[in-house]
C-alpha cells in the first residue's frame, strides 16, 4: 500500500477542474505538499495508508479560495463613512507613515488567521514591511506574493523600488515556493510613468511583477489624463506594464478600447473585482461581465480590512454577483458557478500561478479546504439529483463554515482550530500594537483620560 501525508475527506468533492468533477463522498490523498490523487473516499482509504486521516460529515472538499488582492493593515473600523480620497488622506496615509515593523508584523498575524478561517489559502498583498508580512506567513503556513506598496512622494523614506528589488532578491521563491516578491507602485496618480517603467523592466529581469491600483475612481482617470495626456490603462501600457505580469485591482472606469486592450494582454495583464470595498467607498461597479466576454483575465478581492471591513471571500462572492445582477438588470448575469470559479480558478490564474492552485488534480499543490454544511443557514441540502452545493456555497455560506484549511499540504486548522498560531497570543498583541500606531497617528485624538501605550 501506498503511504501519503494526508486524506481529507467529505460528503462531497468539488474539484473545479476542467471537466467539472464532483464526488459524492470524496476525498483527496496528500503527499510532500502535492495532491496525489482526488477521488472516492473509500477507494483512497484502500490505496493509501495516510499519517493523517481527516474526514467531516455533511462538508465539501474544495480548492483553497485565492484572495487576489487585498492590504495587510491593522486598524480597521476608524474613522469610516467617508468618500475614497478623503478616507485616504485624512485616516490611511497618516497612519501608513507611523506604521513601525512590529505594527505590521501584528497586522499580518491577524490578516492571515482571518484567512485561514475563512479558507483563503492564496493571497496577494499590497502595502508596507514586506519583510515582516513574510515573517507572519512562516508561521502561519499561508501562501503570499507581497508587494510593497510605493509612492512618488515616499520613496526617499518608506517602501521604494530599490527595496523591493533587495526583497526580491532575499525572498522571492523561499519557502518550498509559497512566498513571491513582486513591486507595488500604489496607483497612477500617486507614482509616474518613470517610476512603473522602471519597475517593470526590473519585474521582467527578476521574474516577478507588478501589483497595483487602477482606475479606481474617475477621479484618478480625470487626474491622469489632466497630468499625462492619456488615461491609465494607456499609461500603462506606455509604461510596458502590461507586458508583465500584473494584477490591476478595481479597474471600475475602463473603456471598450481599454478592455480590449486588456483582453489583448490576458497572458500577462489580470484585472481583479473588489465588490464590497468597492460598495462601501461609493467608487462605482466594474463591468465584469463585459471584461469576462471580451476575454479578460479576472480574479476576485477583498481589498483590505479598512474598506471592507471583512477578508470573506465568500461574502464576495455573494454580494459581487447580485451588484452585476442588479447594475445590468439581468438575474441570469455572473450565475454562482462563474462567482465561484472566479474565486479560485480566475484568482489563481490573475496571480499567474493556475497551474500549481485553483483545483483539486493530482500534481497540483494541496491547497485544499472544508467547507461545513451542518448549519441551518445551509439546509437542506441536495447532494445529487438535483444538487444545490454550488448554489449553497455562494449564495448561502460564510467565511465561519470553513473548519478545514490545508495549504501546500499541511493542515493550517481543522475542526475550527488553528494548528499553526495561538490566537489568544495573536490577539493581545494586536491590541497592544493596534492601540500604539493609532496613539502615534492621531496624538490629538488619543483620549485625554487615557495614557498612550509605550512602544
Amino acid at each position: 500500500m501506498e503511504t501519503c501525508d494526508l486524506l481529507l475527506g467529505g460528503s462531497y468533492l468539488l474539484a473545479m477542474d476542467d471537466g467539472d468533477t464532483r464526488i459524492r463522498n470524496g476525498a483527496v490523498a496528500v503527499r510532500g505538499g502535492r495532491i496525489l490523487e482526488a477521488g472516492s473516499f473509500e477507494r483512497l482509504k484502500k490505496a493509501y495508508a495516510p499519517a493523517e486521516t481527516i474526514w467531516h460529515e455533511d462538508s465539501v472538499i474544495m480548492p483553497g479560495l485565492v484572495d487576489a488582492h487585498t492590504h495587510e493593515t491593522l486598524t480597521r473600523g476608524l474613522h469610516e463613512d467617508l468618500p475614497l480620497m478623503r478616507w485616504l488622506e485624512e485616516v490611511c496615509y497618516p497612519i501608513e507613515g507611523q506604521y513601525c515593523p512590529e505594527d505590521l508584523y501584528a497586522a499580518a498575524l491577524m490578516t492571515q488567521a482571518e484567512l485561514i478561517r475563512g479558507g483563503v489559502t492564496t493571497f496577494i498583498d499590497i502595502f508596507r514591511f514586506a519583510g515582516e508580512a513574510i515573517r507572519a506567513v512562516r508561521q502561519t503556513g499561508l501562501r503570499g506574493i507581497f508587494t510593497p506598496q510605493f509612492f512618488d512622494a515616499t520613496e526617499d523614506t518608506l517602501e521604494s523600488i530599490d527595496r523591493t528589488v533587495e526583497l526580491i532578491k532575499t525572498y522571492h521563491g523561499t519557502e518550498d515556493g509559497r512566498v513571491s516578491v513582486w513591486f507595488g507602485p500604489h496607483a497612477p496618480y500617486s507614482v509616474s510613468p518613470e517610476r512603473y517603467r522602471r519597475a517593470a523592466e526590473l519585474a521582467g529581469k527578476l521574474g516577478a511583477g507588478i501589483h497595483t491600483h487602477l482606475c479606481e475612481t474617475e477621479d484618478e482617470v480625470r487626474t491622469v489624463r489632466q497630468r499625462y495626456g492619456m488615461d491609465p490603462v494607456a499609461m500603462m501600457q506606455e509604461a510596458g506594464v502590461l507586458d508583465v505580469p500584473c494584477v490591476l485591482a478595481h479597474c471600475i472606469y475602463l473603456t471598450d478600447s481599454n478592455i480590449r486592450l486588456l483582453a489583448e494582454k490576458r497572458d500577462t495583464a489580470a484585472l481583479v473585482y473588489n465588490p464590497i470595498s468597492n460598495l462601501k467607498l461609493a467608487d462605482g461597479i466594474a463591468r465584469v461581465p463585459e471584461w469576462l466576454k471580451a476575454g479578460c483575465t479576472v480574479g476576485l478581492g477583498t481589498d483590505s480590512n479598512l474598506s471592507n471591513n471583512g477578508l470573506d471571500m465568500f461574502n464576495e462572492m455573494r454580494i459581487g454577483g447580485y451588484m452585476q445582477k442588479t447594475f445590468n438588470h439581468d438575474a441570469t448575469i455572473m450565475p454562482c458557478g462563474q462567482m465561484l470559479r472566479l474565486a479560485t480558478r480566475g484568482s489563481a490564474a490573475a496571480l499567474k500561478m493556475e497551474d500549481k492552485i485553483g483545483s483539486l488534480e493530482a500534481g497540483k499543490c494541496a491547497d485544499v479546504i472544508a467547507v461545513s454544511l451542518k448549519k441551518p443557514h445551509l439546509w437542506p441540502i441536495y447532494y445529487e439529483n438535483p444538487s444545490n452545493i454550488v448554489e449553497q456555497l455562494v449564495y448561502s455560506a460564510r467565511a465561519s463554515d470553513v473548519i478545514t484549511t490545508v495549504c501546500n499540504g499541511r493542515v493550517l486548522m481543522d475542526n475550527g482550530v488553528l494548528r499553526t498560531i495561538d490566537e489568544e497570543e495573536v490577539f493581545a498583541f494586536v491590541q497592544e500594537r493596534a492601540a500604539s500606531l493609532y496613539a502615534r497617528s492621531f496624538p490629538g485624538r488619543f483620549p485625554c483620560t487615557e495614557k498612550p501605550p509605550a512602544d
